[in-house]
């Protein structure tokens, strides 16, 4: 059901009228990637030390936050992809952000640790989950299909230079504001801007508003495809889900352990706060670029040659980061590995639409997200338990060339398909 302001932005295309109205979904899906991502995920590395020491506890016991949050996120995963697939789409997407916005401005109460793990490994986690991979490629998957790759690259372009703008803004707030007063400030203007958004601009399908994917127009109105179930049982049970974990899981793993740590392993070395800041902008500025370049390639050439493109890079970033502890280096570094990074998140859901079709889109990826959950719940609190032991992040990136290995062997094993795999069908 749409508004009739959506109804409007929407109309299908007439003469002199060259925008496809898809656009405006990508346009959305940024700004509500670029939110809920910059604040809850990239932003986690400024809050380490402040709340470590804010809370007297180490930034083990912090870091448990994201494992926590990992667990909600898997746990609930598959119960939002299927309301996704089932309801109206813009009240789903207003509680998450209520979720989202109430969460942040709870952090100023906390005084111990267990109330982090609760109000933003609990409360945090689930307007994280009802914000970002399932409802905005829910949302491209059906208003693209020849040009998927590239509205995906577009829209999480938002992703990556979230952490560019949001991490230094949000370490200028924590500096100058305070902590407490700093989680308000987020969470006000995270709803503030959202709201208005999701009512404007959240449209499921084109089919909604007379369209089909790609922007074709059809007199006979077309009809959306039914959506089809997949279940975390039957996710399991099937090769190229396992598969697609393999490959995806290890660099989540990689992208955790070194962004999250980063600003703490720089200020380790001697670097500045704001200088340790400007190394994750620079790594998500190209993480940003990445996510454009490889799905327009994606769009273009073989899938898997990408993908271990995305990989490779991601590898070689690692090196250098172990070769480099100047702040020169760390930048050339964050070059690298950013423009591997950034293709991960867009690949994994080209991926997916590409196994599995959009029928399936949705609940497929529901139902994958707490295969990946592991990889997530393990990475900062291992690379921070391995700094507590040997007093270095280096012995927890080198263990990195392991996984980006298997991940590796994972894509060379994947038989990428020119007609999606239907549900249930297992080899």
């Amino acid at each position: 059901m749409t508004n009739r302001f959506q109804d409007r932005l929407f109309a299908p295309p007439v003469q002199g009228r060259a925008i496809f109205p898809g656009w405006y979904v990508v346009g959305f899906t940024f700004v509500m990637q670029f939110i809920a991502m910059g604040l809850v995920y990239y932003s986690f590395g400024v809050y380490l030390k402040p709340l470590a020491e804010a809370l007297e506890t180490s930034r083990f016991s912090i870091s448990l936050t994201l494992s926590i949050e990992a667990i909600v996120v898997a746990c609930v995963a598959p119960m939002i992809a299927r309301l996704y697939a089932e309801v109206q789409i813009r009240r789903m997407l207003t509680l998450g952000t209520c979720a989202l916005a109430f969460g942040l401005m709870s952090m100023s109460l906390i005084q111990e640790t267990w109330q982090l793990y609760v109000v933003f490994g609990g409360g945090v986690a689930l307007g994280l989950v009802s914000l970002t991979a399932i409802p905005s490629n829910l949302l491209l998957a059906n208003w693209f299909d020849r040009r998927r790759g590239l509205a995906m690259g577009i829209s999480q372009f938002g992703i990556s230079i979230s952490a560019a703008v949001l991490v230094p803004v949000v370490t200028w707030l924590f500096l100058t504001l305070g902590w407490r007063t700093a989680f308000v400030v987020c969470g006000a203007a995270a709803g503030l801007v959202l709201v208005p958004m999701i009512w404007l601009f959240a449209v499921k399908t084109p089919e909604e508003v007379g369209l089909s994917p790609d922007g074709t127009f059809s007199a006979k109105a077309p009809k959306a495809p039914e959506p089809v179930t997949w279940t975390f049982r039957q996710a399991l049970a099937t090769r190229d889900v396992w598969l697609i974990t393999l490959i995806v899981g290890p660099c989540n793993l990689g992208i955790a352990s070194v962004l999250l740590s980063l600003p703490a392993y720089a200020t380790d070395l001697g670097i500045s706060e704001m200088r340790a800041s400007s190394v994750v902008a620079l790594t998500a500025v190209f993480g940003a670029i990445a996510k454009i370049v490889l799905g327009m390639l994606a769009d273009r050439l073989n899938l898997k040659l990408v993908v271990a493109l995305a990989v490779l890079f991601q590898v070689l970033g690692v090196v250098l980061l172990l070769l480099n502890t100047s702040y020169e280096g760390m930048l050339v570094a964050a070059v690298v590995f950013g423009f591997g990074y950034g293709g991960t998140a867009p690949l994994w859901a080209i991926l997916l639409a590409n196994q599995f079709g959009r029928e399936s889109f949705p609940t497929i990826m529901g139902a994958n997200m707490p295969m990946l959950m592991p990889f997530g719940l393990i990475a900062l609190p291992l690379t921070n338990w391995i700094f507590e032991v040997q007093g270095s992040y280096h012995s927890a990136y080198v263990s990195l060339i392991g996984w980006y290995v298997l991940a590796a062997l994972a894509l060379a094993l994947l038989p990428v398909r020119n007609q999606p795999r239907q549900q249930g069908q297992l080899a």
